[in-house]
Formats: C-alpha cells, sequence, structure tokens
C-alpha cells in the first residue's frame, strides 16, 4: 500500500522558520472578518480549513502537486452537504476558508489551547504552511482559546506579534449563545469535520439533549458563565499586555473595523511595518450584523457591567439597551 501521509517529509521542515501573527479576542468578537480582510491583503500566509481537515496528507498533495484538487475535493463535498457559510454567520465556507489552528489541537490533544504538551504539533503545522506557501510571509493565526494564553505563545515565539480585539460584551454573549443554539439545534456537518468533540455531541442523546435544554431553558445561567469565562480572559489582558512591547502588538475594537475596516487594516499592517506589492480595498468584506441583545443578557445587563467595568471603562462602552 502507498504511504499517503506527511511522514516521510516531515525532515524537510528542520530549517523552515516561523513568524506568527496571532488574532486573539474573546470568542464572537471579530476575529473571523479581520482574519479574512488580512489574509485579502496578500502578506501573510493564513491557517485555512483544508490545512486543519487534510493535515497528515498536506506534503504529500504538496510534493505531487495536487493541492488545489484536493481543495477542489474538499470544497466540493461541503456543497454536497448543502454548506455555503458556517451557519453560525453569514462567512462563506470552502477549503480555502481562513479557520482557527485550535481545532487541530484540540482533535488531537484535546486541547484548543497551545500548551506545552502539543506545542510540537503547533509548530509543526506553522512549519508546514510556510514551507509550502514558498514565501517568507509571516503566517497569521487566529484562536479565541489562547486569549487569555499570549504571554506563553510569546515564551515559546519571542517573534510572534499579536492584534487584539475587543467587542462590546454584550454583543459577544448575545452572539455565542445564538451560535451555540444553532449549532445544538442541528448537527452542522463542517463544524463536524473539524471537532470531535462536537461531532459526538450528536452520537450521544444523553448529552445532546441536556445541551440543548440547558441553554434553551437556562439562558441566564449560561450567561452568567460566559460572563465568568469573558472576564477570567479579560483580567489576563489587562494584567498582562504591559508586558509586550509597543512594536509586537496593537489592540483594536469591532466597532471601529466596522466604522473603518480599510484604515484600521491598514494601522496593523503599519504597526507590524508590514509593506505590500499590491493595494486591496477590504471595505466590501465588513458587513456587519445587528446582533440583538439576547433577552437574558439584558436581564443581566446592569450585572455584566459590574463584573466587566474595568473593560468596559477602558473601551467607553456603555449599557446597551
Amino acid at each position: 500500500m502507498v504511504n499517503r501521509n506527511d511522514t516521510p517529509h516531515l525532515k524537510e521542515l528542520q530549517m523552515v522558520d516561523v513568524q506568527p501573527v496571532f488574532i486573539l479576542g474573546v470568542h464572537r468578537s471579530g476575529t473571523s472578518i479581520l482574519y479574512k480582510m488580512l489574509t485579502a491583503t496578500g502578506c501573510f500566509n493564513p491557517v485555512i480549513a483544508y490545512h486543519l481537515i487534510s493535515y497528515d496528507q498536506l506534503l504529500v498533495n504538496h510534493h505531487e502537486g495536487k493541492d488545489q484538487i484536493a481543495k477542489q475535493e474538499l470544497t466540493n463535498s461541503l456543497r454536497k452537504n448543502g454548506l455555503t457559510d458556517r451557519g453560525i454567520d453569514q462567512l462563506k465556507i470552502t477549503a480555502d476558508f481562513a479557520e482557527e489552528y485550535g481545532f487541530l489541537l484540540g482533535a488531537r490533544t484535546g486541547q484548543m489551547r497551545v500548551t506545552k504538551k502539543n506545542i510540537a504539533l503547533f509548530t509543526e503545522l506553522c512549519k508546514k504552511i510556510t514551507y509550502m506557501s514558498g514565501e517568507k510571509k509571516p503566517i497569521l493565526l487566529k484562536n479565541p482559546y489562547d486569549f487569555p494564553n499570549f504571554l506563553f505563545l510569546k515564551e515559546m515565539f519571542p517573534t510572534a506579534r499579536f492584534v487584539f480585539i475587543h467587542r462590546h460584551p454584550q454583543k459577544t454573549i448575545s452572539s455565542t449563545l445564538q451560535a451555540i443554539r444553532m449549532l445544538l439545534k442541528e448537527k452542522n456537518p463542517y463544524t463536524a469535520r473539524l471537532s470531535k468533540t462536537y461531532d459526538r455531541w450528536y452520537s450521544n442523546p444523553l448529552l445532546l439533549l441536556p445541551l440543548r435544554f440547558i441553554f434553551r431553558f437556562f439562558a441566564e445561567g449560561c450567561v452568567v458563565l460566559l460572563t465568568w469565562y469573558i472576564k477570567r480572559s479579560i483580567k489576563y489582558y489587562l494584567k498582562n499586555v504591559k508586558c509586550l512591547q509597543k512594536n509586537e502588538f496593537i489592540s483594536i475594537t469591532y466597532e471601529e473595523l466596522c466604522d473603518h475596516p480599510q484604515e484600521t487594516v491598514e494601522n496593523i499592517l503599519q504597526t507590524f511595518q508590514i509593506t505590500r506589492e499590491t493595494s486591496v480595498d477590504v471595505t466590501g468584506m465588513m458587513k456587519p450584523r445587528q446582533v440583538k441583545s439576547d433577552p437574558a443578557v439584558h436581564t443581566l445587563r446592569f450585572s455584566i457591567k459590574k463584573s466587566l467595568k474595568q473593560y468596559y471603562d477602558l473601551f467607553q462602552y456603555s449599557i446597551d439597551n
């Protein structure tokens, strides 16, 4: 039988240099659309769905010149399932969709963020993508789970740079609740391809049914839990961002990205002294949706602000009625 995995080619990665740029923020804070915009500039090597779903055959396909064929087959398989977007938003799905590396870490190691146990796998992913691109561009990465973990990332990759994106907490919590409910309502084939944990939900009614019940009838309890998670992440950010040098990070808000997408992207590139050969207008990519405050979020809006007061004050967020 012909060996169809990358093992024989891994030695080729030894001398590959990785220059990571991380997009980090809490879930539903705008990391995906920012990732799409920065990828469109052509200044970065992004992590895409193909890299994660076909991880063990990336180098084989590359050497055999079958990258595009494999990507088209993956896109066709997604289309066959009727998938045109992620279901939780309107971002279009293809094999080239810029995706979160945490899905690979979770599937292989059970940890969605980078740790000492999976740092070798994460580094290998970065090296594979950099090697296949043939260009010395920074690798662009996003993963909300690593937002409260950026000092470890900096320790592992001293030249790493960070784009932190922030959004009104009532919007992120409401959007997260909406996304989870949609994923629990019916199985999303794309998410199931990326996440073994999610796939197992639908093979175990004893797990799926209680989750549906909790997120439908105990929404306020879910809001309290999500607020606690955000508070923990924000506390880490506020305490540790001062450990980074000014040229190593930039903080933006989703709101300013919506209002000034082109200027925000240009500012990020300028901060990291990244020049590009061609100009791309990303304004048309920004199509912000009106996220209505979930009733449970609305009920607990004063409690949310009290819990995240320092964050509200920092970005001048007011209670959203």
